[in-house]
């Protein structure tokens, strides 16, 4: 084994720091800001043992405007410069959720730095902070190559270092105004990035479902709970976990702690009940209308009260509810308030639906969209602050959490001069312009949920079937919801592969746009007669043919765009797009951490459709007019024309014939200079 040369490392770094000309530096022992040495203190080292850890180096840099903080960690071995997981990110946690100190943070230069920086912005407001990582190794000759790289934190995502640049010496650290200059334009540069904050939501989702599949598995096999009640158990339990807090940060209803639950047998003082209390508070401080708030508490009961899980047998020494609650608490929580992901239960519900047959639908008939699927078909249908939007099949509600993003996000901008109305116009967002039909009880819970946890837009969740009894009417009064979007993924075994659904929510919905994703056999003559009475009224606009691994079920799917309340008539233009080749490349291996990675721009592939489709200056090349997407027209007395076929011209032309004539000239020439063609 070769010797770390470290402290050489250490040498040669700590030469070059003090020269870099900025008056706040601190080694090892010596303090360069109380806040820090406060914070660093309060928090395990990075070996993750008790009373704190310090940097090898700390540099306090500033620009006049801005001032950061620059952690420095040094290694002398081969390969311990950084730690990266699959998604080329910086590891900090384990697939657990962990801090990862074993393996990670105490072992490789930048990880360590990381996980300095990531704590100082915990505990300060310095706006970000830069870790920076020194390693050096001999080579066969003697000499010592040094590598260096730094990264970017900051107060939105401490978690995520994002990378800024690769180094031979410290001259970027310069306190010099050519040097600063430079380094605080890339500062801010390389966090507007996109690909960075992507990369870190696919492995975010990666480790959501690990974990929940561990957890599932658990539950499955230590408590031998059916599925719909695990569901509820988790949910439940998820509410009364995460608690409330203020903008500020301060609670409003406290999370319940896994100790409070102590086994009592006593009336309203039960493991379950004490749950259920919390679940109240929690219902209450988000403001749910007070029908929604019995109706969710009367469904969970009987899982949590009337239950043998709230009772503990004689050779147990907690109810089977307490330790359910403990494994959520303990190996959840911390995963939901560090991910930040958009759909956090929509990765519990494609986990639990795993499980389950679902009735009425048959096996895994209910399916999780993608979050990137969701997001772009929103954009497809134009959705913006003055939006109405509804999903009559919503699953977890992900379609409406992609929805309530973008229109929040487009009230920020709209209204960034004049604060009272913009919180006016999100509460209107969140409380009457968006609307949600789902049939299944249990999953109707995870999507009331799933809106609640990612922004509280679930007053309008409704509970019925859309095609036989919801009329089309607000949740708690009798108004029509005036929709102008619709946003759909139908259960396949409904008629028409589910574009019933479609016809059923256009037939109420008088203008706007609609996008449904579904298998395109329906396109092709699964819904024929339900395509014709479709377009009588309503224009399909686009036709976009998906991957086919897109879903794990490995089916061809579609996505169709309508303009609703205009009739499409034979010499309208339809879209046809393949984006079967969308820069993303799956796996189906079914013990990996992730199956999706972004290999050629996917990012860019979505936006270019979108840039085609709404008539946009394109930005990038990856689509072709006659290629992979062409403009052409379909029968509206048809009903099964509407998917992707690449059309081939057969017509002979003009250089086709010149090149055969001359292919058979060079034929006829060989075959003389063979002395193999008797007629000459």
């Amino acid at each position: 084994m070769v010797a770390s040369i470290e402290t050489t490392v250490k040498q040669w770094g700590d030469g070059q720091i003090r020269s870099l000309g900025w008056p706040n530096i601190a080694s090892e022992n010596e303090s360069v800001d109380p806040r820090i040495d406060e914070t660093l203190k309060s928090n395990p080292s990075k070996l993750g043992g008790e009373g704190g850890g310090r940097p090898d180096y700390t540099v306090i840099i500033s620009n006049g405007d801005k001032t950061i903080p620059a952690f420095i960690e040094y290694k002398g071995s081969k390969g311990k410069l950084e730690k990266l997981d699959k998604q080329d990110l910086v590891v900090l946690r384990g697939n657990t959720g962990d801090f990862d100190y074993k393996s990670a943070i105490s072992k490789y230069a930048v990880n360590g730095a990381s996980y300095y920086a990531m704590n100082a912005l915990k505990g300060t407001d310095y706006p970000e902070a830069l870790a920076v990582g020194v390693n050096g190794t001999k080579d066969s000759t003697g000499s010592i190559n040094y590598e260096i790289k730094c990264y970017v934190l900051n107060q939105k995502d401490p978690e995520l270092p994002i990378f800024l640049g690769s180094y031979s010496n410290f001259d970027f650290l310069k306190n010099s105004a050519t040097e600063k200059s430079y380094l605080f334009q890339k500062i801010a540069d390389v966090q507007l990035d996109p690909r960075e904050l992507e990369q870190r939501l696919i492995r975010d989702d990666a480790k959501i479902e690990a974990v929940l599949q561990e957890l599932n598995q658990k539950i499955h096999d230590e408590q031998q709970i059916i599925p719909s009640q695990r569901i509820n158990i988790v949910a439940g339990s998820l509410m009364a976990a995460v608690g409330v807090q203020d903008s500020k940060g301060d609670w409003k209803v406290r999370r319940l702690n896994p100790s409070d639950l102590t086994g009592s047998t006593e009336e309203g003082n039960t493991d379950g009940e004490k749950i259920l209390i919390k679940v109240r508070s929690f219902l209450k401080k988000r403001n749910l209308p007070a029908p929604k708030q019995k109706q969710i508490l009367d469904y969970l009961q009987p899982n949590f009260v009337n239950s043998n899980l709230n009772k503990k047998s004689a050779n147990e020494l907690q109810t089977p509810l307490k330790t359910i609650y403990q494994e959520i608490y303990d190996k959840l929580i911390p995963i939901y308030d560090v991910t930040g992901i958009n759909d956090f239960t929509g990765k519990l519900f494609n986990v639990m639906n795993a499980w389950v047959d679902v009735p009425d639908g048959g096996a895994n008939d209910v399916v999780l969209t993608p979050r990137y699927i969701t997001h772009f078909m929103a954009q497809l249908a134009q959705v913006n602050q003055d939006s109405y939007v509804w999903d009559w099949a919503l699953g977890s509600g992900g379609f409406l959490i992609s929805a309530m993003n973008i229109m929040i996000g487009d009230a920020h901008i709209n209204y960034a001069n004049d604060l009272t109305k913009q919180y006016e116009k999100i509460e209107n967002i969140k409380t009457k312009q968006l609307l949600g039909v789902e049939l299944l009880p249990n999953v109707y819970i995870l999507a009331v949920l799933n809106m609640i946890l990612m922004g509280d837009g679930s007053s309008n969740i409704v509970n019925d079937n859309s095609l036989t009894s919801y009329e089309g009417k607000y949740a708690y009064n009798e108004g029509p919801f005036p929709a102008d979007v619709f946003l759909l993924n139908p259960p396949y075994s409904a008629e028409g592969n589910g574009m019933i659904f479609v016809e059923k929510a256009f037939s109420k919905q008088k203008k706007g746009f609609g996008a449904v994703i579904i298998q395109d056999s329906a396109g092709s003559g699964k819904a024929t007669e339900i395509n014709k009475r479709i377009l009588k009224n309503n224009k399909l606009k686009a036709s976009i043919k998906m991957p086919i691994d897109l879903f794990k079920a490995s089916v061809q799917t579609s996505i169709y765009l309508f303009e609703v309340g205009k009739p499409h008539k034979a010499d309208d233009n339809v879209y046809f797009i393949d984006l079967r080749e969308d820069g993303y490349t799956r796996t189906n291996r079914k013990k990996a951490k992730t199956n999706l990675f972004n290999t050629n721009d996917a990012k860019g592939h979505y936006q270019e459709v979108l840039d085609i489709i709404l008539d946009r200056s394109k930005k990038t090349d990856y689509f072709t007019e006659g290629d992979n997407y062409y403009k052409g027209t379909i029968d509206p007395e048809s009903g099964k024309d509407w998917n992707y076929n690449k059309k081939i011209d057969t017509t002979p032309t003009e250089a086709d014939f010149k090149k055969t004539v001359s292919d058979y000239l060079s034929w006829e020439v060989s075959q003389i200079l063979k002395g193999e063609n008797q007629d000459f």
